[in-house]
């Protein structure tokens, strides 16, 4: 069986463009039949080990058996209705096992506070199942972004082994079929060109974002500005009203590009917060979603509000309500966001994506960051060093400088000196996979869960933290901006702190030029698994998006329409799926080009000391101040 991270197979109707024209529906069919091959069947220790040629993914649902699955994506022209679905079998073959299905993989916390539990010890003994899967197929309709062009999704998900533990059965069939009926658009919505970009901010950093939107005109990339202000009250509240505004923009303008700019934090709201009410426990109740005002259409091409109930609670799972049954979650406009506090960190980040897109020079290197995410897995494997090769897989021609708690395959040894200086090494990316918090990133020794890596430092008071405030002076990178991505925990939570980590990272005049992180609870797998699913896919798919796609808002939206199409079943779906595609968010210009600019600039060694403080001059001489001021620090105390 391939694994999970594979190309999905897609069917794929060519996207014609959209008119005004009024044309009679027309009533289509699809038929597609796949050949299965007997399944492969392997002995894994305790369990069985179910694998198919045909799959591309696994049917993966916490505390069920591990199967695989084939999912067809079937791409049609916006406005079409799918007026009937039918997948059918040929007849089954029973095959007796000699063991337990291996059971699907926990998802687990990956948070730098609170402590993971896993119950991966725990032997599965599936008693609360007749027959897994109970049905054979499920299938899911969505409106979203392809290509640029809006378009309809239509993904059909197969089951072709089902399973039954009290006989420990499986039955397959040879062959299944696919039938799909719909009808071809009547009243195409014929939308304008007249902009590409929109820009949304508070009046007060209106002249601060000018340049930009200057720059961006002259640069062929049609661009406007609207001020809060400026948008009308339509909606049930300020951020309904803001998203009718998108609507109407992308169907009168053609917006394709929006950036929102402006902070979300309780004591400095500048930009209108939503919040998706899906909890992780007791560890959150809600967090920021800045997909809502992405997601304008629902499957039937209508206003997508979010909240089904009109209870004020948006994207809300309860034991009583689930909104998700009505948001279908593809994007319908490439976003980016910008959580500026003030007109200083305006300026700043205007400027570098100017400077990026007229000097950057693309290297081919990245920068690794990992360690044992979950010690104690069965495979003794450090799954964030585990995806950062994964990340590399997509890379080709890449060079990787790992720091890793290992320090294998040539790592270097993970601290918090060798990160500032792995950013100063020019690099393209910048990789991080492990725990996080929106004011930390950390991650374990190996097999070690009570130490945390990077090790404090002696200005640091906090263990195995990052980025706060004593340590982001080591980060003065001026003249080449990486793209950072966060496999961790809320390191893109921005309302809850002016600085969250993923934004402090490209705020200044060093750091990064984009970040892609969690805006609440992330989760990860142990083991192998690790990116298989949740954030492990996410970290692998976001990277393989700005390879091949190189436009940030498109990498986002691609990276969410892939998991959508993976995951997001109706019948076998779970919160923290849901979770990891509202989280999902990007920090940067989604119309920026990750590629050369129109100067690339040539770096240098001098380019490298030149950038460096004085304080870290003086830290490079004197390689013994630590010593001496931990043991000032000692006798302070006593």
């Amino acid at each position: 069986m391939k694994k999970i991270w594979s190309i999905l197979t897609i069917g794929l109707l060519v996207i014609s463009g959209l008119g005004a024209i009024a044309l009679p529906a027309e009533q289509k069919t699809i038929k597609e039949t796949i050949n299965i091959s007997k399944p492969i069947i392997n002995d894994k220790q305790e369990y069985i080990e179910i694998n198919l040629q045909e799959s591309n993914l696994n049917l993966i649902e916490s505390g069920k058996p591990l199967l695989p699955k084939i999912t067809k994506v079937y791409i049609f022209p916006f406005g079409t209705k799918i007026t009937d679905i039918k997948v059918t079998f040929s007849e089954e073959i029973q095959e007796t096992i000699s063991k337990l299905i291996e059971p699907s993989p926990e998802a687990l916390i990956i948070s730098s506070i609170y402590k993971t539990q896993t119950n991966n010890e725990k032997k599965a003994t599936y008693d609360d199942i007749k027959t897994y899967p109970e049905n054979r197929y499920t299938y899911r309709i969505g409106a979203g972004l392809q290509n640029g062009e809006h378009a309809i999704f239509l993904t059909v998900n197969i089951y072709p082994i089902q399973y039954t533990p009290s006989t420990n059965t499986i039955s397959y069939s040879k062959t299944t079929t696919i039938d799909i009926e719909y009808k071809t658009p009547t009243n195409t919505i014929k939308f304008g060109n007249e902009y590409n970009f929109l820009i949304i901010t508070p009046s007060q950093f209106k002249d601060e974002l000018q340049p930009l939107v200057d720059y961006k005109n002259i640069d062929g990339t049609n661009t406007i500005i609207v001020t809060l202000d400026e948008i009308p009250d339509t909606g049930a509240d300020k951020q309904e009203s803001i998203k009718y505004y998108i609507k109407d923009a992308i169907e009168n303008w053609g917006i394709k590009y929006l950036l929102l700019v402006g902070a979300g934090t309780e004591e400095n709201e500048l930009f209108p917060v939503r919040y998706a009410w899906i909890p992780s426990g007791n560890y959150e109740k809600n967090f920021p979603s800045d997909l809502y005002y992405s997601d304008i259409y629902n499957s039937e091409g209508e206003f997508s509000s979010w909240d089904n109930n009109s209870n004020g609670k948006y994207a809300e799972i309860t034991g009583i309500y689930n909104d998700m049954d009505k948001v279908d979650m593809y994007p319908d406009v490439y976003l980016g966001k910008l959580p500026c506090n003030n007109e200083a960190e305006v300026k700043t980040i205007v400027d570098k994506i100017i400077n990026y897109e007229e000097h950057n020079k693309m290297l081919n290197k990245i920068i690794q960051i990992g360690g044992d995410t979950f010690p104690g897995d069965p495979d003794n494997l450090n799954e964030g060093e585990f995806a950062n090769s994964k990340v590399l897989e997509k890379l080709s021609g890449y060079t990787s400088i790992r720091l890793w708690a290992s320090e294998s395959n040539g790592a270097l040894k993970l601290t918090k000196q060798n990160i500032a200086n792995g950013f100063k090494e020019n690099s393209d990316f910048v990789d991080f996979s492990g725990h996080g918090s929106h004011l930390s990133w950390a991650t374990h020794a190996s097999e070690d869960e009570e130490t945390w890596l990077p090790p404090k430092t002696i200005l640091s008071p906090y263990t195995g933290w990052l980025y706060v405030d004593y340590d982001i002076f080591m980060v003065n990178n001026q003249y080449k901006y990486p793209v950072v991505v966060f496999n961790a925990c809320s390191c893109s939570k921005y309302t809850e702190s002016d600085t969250c980590i993923a934004w402090k990272t490209i705020k200044g005049n060093a750091g990064g030029i984009a970040s892609f992180g969690a805006s609440g609870i992330g989760y990860g797998s142990y083991g192998a698994y690790e990116v298989e699913r949740v954030w492990g896919w996410m970290e692998v798919h976001i990277f393989e998006g700005l390879y091949n796609d190189k436009i940030l808002g498109v990498a986002w939206a691609n990276a969410l329409n892939g998991y959508i199409n993976s995951f997001i079943e109706d019948e076998y779906w779970d919160d923290t799926d849901y979770k990891t595609i509202l989280e999902m968010a990007m920090f940067g210009d989604p119309t920026l080009a990750i590629e050369d600019g129109k100067n690339p600039k040539t770096y240098s060694i001098t380019d490298k000391i030149q950038s460096y403080t004085l304080l870290e001059k003086i830290i490079y001489k004197l390689p013994q101040l630590e010593k001496l001021l931990k043991f000032y620090t000692k006798i302070k105390t006593i």
